[in-house]
């Protein structure tokens, strides 16, 4: 029985360090191209700590619970297999359920390609100026250009065309 309460007691002890002084392993990785990925890219495994332990708390608890009345060891240890299983699965799930929650606010300017915005800071020939674009939800402003270094005044509508690294080449409407 000593064997289980210990197997349980490190799955508890882990939990309880990660889950109160927060992340100090990797709980999934923001590699896109795995399939099976959210849209941000957060992957969570089987193999996680968290879930591992959880099933080591399982396994532990209910394979000792099982061993006290004399279950003996290969009923106890299927016994805390089952259970073992199920927890490492519920915290699989809740672990997936938060993942899928985040959420990425960056835009990437090359998205922004065709849609409108406004001049809050007018653009001189061949100077930077500033545009306002709502996109997706979101308001933002970014340094832009005028598409052949005219000049716009500010308030003007444009329309983004390209884009050069972060900043924004526009065209008045």
């Amino acid at each position: 029985m000593l064997i289980f309460l210990t197997i349980a007691l490190v799955g508890f002890v882990y939990v309880l360090l990660t889950s109160t002084l927060g992340h100090f392993t990797h709980e999934a990785t923001t590699d896109g191209g795995h399939d099976g990925g959210h849209e941000n890219g957060t992957i969570i495994s089987i193999f996680s700590p968290r879930v591992i332990a959880m099933f080591m708390m399982g396994f532990g608890g209910a394979g000792g619970v099982a061993y006290f009345y004399q279950w003996g060891y290969p009923w106890s240890s299927a016994i805390g297999l089952g259970c073992g299983l199920l927890m490492g699965a519920m915290m699989f799930y809740l672990l997936d359920f938060f993942a899928r929650q985040q959420c990425n606010s960056l835009v990437a300017t090359q998205d922004l390609i065709g849609q409108a915005g406004t001049v809050e800071v007018a653009i001189g020939a061949n100077q930077p100026g500033e545009v306002a674009v709502s996109y997706a939800g979101r308001y933002a402003t970014y340094l832009a250009r005028a598409k052949g270094g005219k000049t716009v005044n500010r308030g003007c509508k444009v329309t983004i065309v390209e884009t050069v690294g972060s900043d924004l080449i526009v065209e008045e409407v």
